[in-house]
């Protein structure tokens, strides 16, 4: 396998964790059995004659075409005879775990009169609003699921219809009316977001059916993956 591959392989690496801050352990190993095997096919080389290889490619990676932590890591794991479990993981971890996810609400930005408006209207911070919206619709407020929820907060039409929202599909009125129902569901549980988060998702009447976040793989999977990017 060439560098070429390699780059390739950990890029699609990297993409497939964003938005988990630890590999599972099936990837983990599976990724690094195909590392070994670079690193094998690598060591027939001289150090002379893999520098002069890969020579463009280091160059590539210091003029900031890729990120500044895939730099350092991919350089260590070339010029420093790295092990295939590291520096990879430590990557993958660093980079997907930081800067990626300081990153992964960035498609709020065209929001943010609203958020902010959401956000000082319902006292929340906005980064939370963004987080939800991000599980809710990734920022597509054309998003419709199965259910019937609509817009970037995904409202149900009864509680779209409860919280007085005239158009749920008018981004605004959809912001607002996520952030007030968040906004209920925190005043309702006692402040716990994780409680709050669940009950968004699976409605209030779950939630104390089962004294806290119902056994839902769905809802457990929402309230780990919102707090992700809000604790991030």
């Amino acid at each position: 396998m060439d560098i070429q591959a390699m780059k390739l392989l950990m890029e699609i690496q990297a993409i497939q964790s964003v938005g988990n801050t630890a590999l599972s352990d099936s990837n983990t190993a599976l990724f690094n059995e195909m590392l070994g095997d670079v690193l094998q096919s690598q060591q027939a080389n001289s150090t002379t004659n893999l520098t002069e290889t890969l020579g463009s490619e280091h160059t590539i990676m210091q003029t900031g075409q890729w990120p500044a932590p895939q730099s350092k890591y991919l350089d260590a794991f070339l010029y420093e005879g790295a092990t295939a479990s590291s520096p990879i993981e430590q990557y993958i971890t660093d980079y997907t775990g930081q800067e990626a996810f300081n990153n992964v609400l960035a498609g709020a930005n065209r929001f943010q009169d609203s958020i902010t408006k959401a956000a000082s209207t319902y006292n929340l911070p906005e980064k939370l609003i963004a987080a939800v919206m991000k599980q809710e619709s990734n920022f597509n407020p054309e998003v419709v699921s199965t259910a019937g929820a609509v817009g970037l907060m995904q409202l149900m039409p009864g509680t779209a219809k409860y919280l007085g929202i005239q158009n749920p599909t008018d981004n605004e009125q959809n912001i607002m009316g996520g952030a007030q129902y968040l906004r209920q569901m925190l005043n309702q549980f006692g402040q716990n977001l994780e409680t709050a988060l669940a009950a968004y998702n699976a409605g209030p009447g779950n939630v104390k059916k089962y004294n806290g976040i119902p056994p839902f793989k769905e809802t457990q999977n929402y309230v780990r993956k919102v707090l992700s990017y809000y604790n991030t």
